[in-house]
């Protein structure tokens, strides 16, 4: 643009005319740098005449005026100065030829009756479409009712921006309090997405307004949630909280909705590391952590006894060792074989504990960032805190139930059901035909139960009541599991 605006005078196959020079450049000027004059002025002190937010940036010239050739009365003076100020044009020094020094200010000349070629003059506008930046410095400042710019594209894409500084490719403020302003909007046709952001740390939401969410998200589509969180590598979903005295995650029943009616729903287990408080009421068996430490391995509905204890593997509870129940009335019984428990060896668990400390610890950090970022009105740094490599998964790390393997080996960890309507238990009919309500007890038959005939011997024996019939053979029925 300097070389446009402060090339010297030179003889050009094609003038426009002096008055159609100045019309054009000044509405080049005047495209670029404002979407209106707005009737704002430039004094002779470089302040704005408005008590508005400045149309253009303050002008540091002598007395106001930049250019000898160009003072108040100019239709483009305010703009002309504002580029000027900018360092974005420049002039002719005074002194040359029909261009004199008038003191004090011995300012330069521009010359705004220069002409252009339409050559010139495209390559100036393409250059301003292309790059905006370029085009324009930092002189694009604009305030209007209505959008100050606007940029539409049919084949690709509006507007695409680069920074390879440690900066923000783009940076979106709200400057004054309680307005309703958004710093950024989007919105989009049906099928359309308003954003997308990807790549590097993700999207990244902060607030610090009392009570307002960092990022909030709402759907008015009629099947679509109000928020879809999706992972490939890691956890679908983390929170932090950032006080014993606040939960992590508080999920709201809508207004008026009963107490009783269901509000989550998981279709995979639910693990909880700590106390589980219920309000209402519970559906669905219980289960223990137990041990085999027989001498063959455990699968789903057999019957086991008690063998002892063995170190906790969740909190302080100590673990059951049990075996197959093989006696016939045995007040050891401990209940029915589930699923099988993972548990994790020592080292794998430290490792998994130690990562998952120091992610807390990063994460604090950051927050400790944010707020005083918030505090102090700048941008938050994050560039001395380490996140861990998180090489142990929750999978591999954590005690839960599994379907594979199907058995728990002598020595391995299984869930058995202690109370309950349970969907199995081994029964051998062979000591007696057993008939739904029917009381269970353990057998002679490893891991079978049997029909209890002997009332006086079911004190403390009894494993449950039967839920369906077995005339005669083996086989596998419902129960009611409640030992007693």
């Amino acid at each position: 643009m300097r070389r446009i605006f402060g090339q010297n005078k030179k003889a050009m196959q094609t003038r426009l005319s002096r008055w159609a020079s100045l019309t054009m450049s000044g509405l080049i000027i005047w495209a670029i740098v404002a979407s209106g004059s707005g009737g704002t002025g430039v004094s002779a002190s470089g302040s704005t005449s408005s008590s508005a937010s400045p149309l253009v940036p303050a002008v540091v010239c002598p007395g106001g005026q930049c250019f000898e050739d160009v003072d108040a009365g100019n239709t483009f003076y305010v703009f002309i100065n504002a580029l000027a100020a900018a360092d974005i044009i420049g002039g002719y020094p005074c002194g040359s030829p029909g261009e004199p020094c008038v003191a004090p200010n011995n300012r330069p000349y521009y010359r705004p009756g220069n002409t252009v070629t339409r050559a010139q003059m495209s390559k100036f506008v393409d250059n301003g479409r292309r790059n905006i930046a370029d085009a324009v410095g930092i002189s694009l400042h604009m305030t209007s009712t209505s959008p100050s710019l606007v940029i539409s594209s049919t084949n690709s894409d509006s507007i695409d921006v680069n920074n390879a500084s440690g900066a923000e490719a783009i940076q979106a403020n709200c400057t004054r309090a309680g307005v309703n302003c958004w710093a950024f909007y989007g919105s989009a046709a049906t099928g359309d997405r308003p954003g997308l952001f990807s790549g590097g740390r993700g999207l990244y939401g902060a607030s610090s307004d009392d009570s307002f969410p960092g990022i909030e998200a709402s759907s008015s589509g009629a099947s679509s949630p109000g928020l879809s969180v999706v992972s490939n590598l890691y956890r679908a979903a983390e929170f932090t909280r950032p006080t014993a005295s606040w939960f992590n995650i508080f999920v709201h029943k809508a207004t008026g909705e009963a107490a009783s009616s269901v509000v989550g729903y998981f279709e995979a287990g639910v693990a909880v590391a700590g106390n589980l408080t219920v309000t209402g009421s519970k559906s669905g068996y219980v289960v223990d952590a137990m041990q085999n430490a027989g001498g063959e391995a455990l699968e789903q509905g057999d019957v086991v006894t008690i063998v002892g204890s063995s170190t906790p593997v969740l909190g302080e509870i100590p673990v059951i060792t049990v075996k197959k129940a093989n006696s016939a009335y045995d007040t050891g019984v401990a209940g029915i074989v589930d699923q099988m428990l993972y548990v994790p060896d020592a080292a794998t668990k430290a490792a998994y504990e130690a990562q998952n400390k120091e992610a807390a610890e990063a994460r604090s950090q950051m927050a400790a960032a944010d707020k005083l970022a918030a505090e102090t009105g700048t941008k938050a740094d994050y560039s001395s805190i380490q996140m861990p490599a998180m090489t142990v998964p929750d999978s591999v790390g954590t005690v839960h139930a599994t379907d594979s393997p199907t058995q728990a080996a002598p020595g391995g960890y299984l869930n058995v059901v202690t109370l309950g309507s349970y969907k199995g238990v081994k029964v051998d009919a062979s000591f007696g035909p057993i008939h739904a309500g029917d009381l269970l007890v353990a057998s002679t038959h490893a891991g079978y139960a049997m029909k209890a005939t002997d009332r006086s011997l079911t004190s403390g024996a009894t494993i449950g009541k039967a839920l369906a019939d077995l005339e005669t053979g083996t086989g596998v029925i419902p129960v009611l599991v409640t030992l007693k």
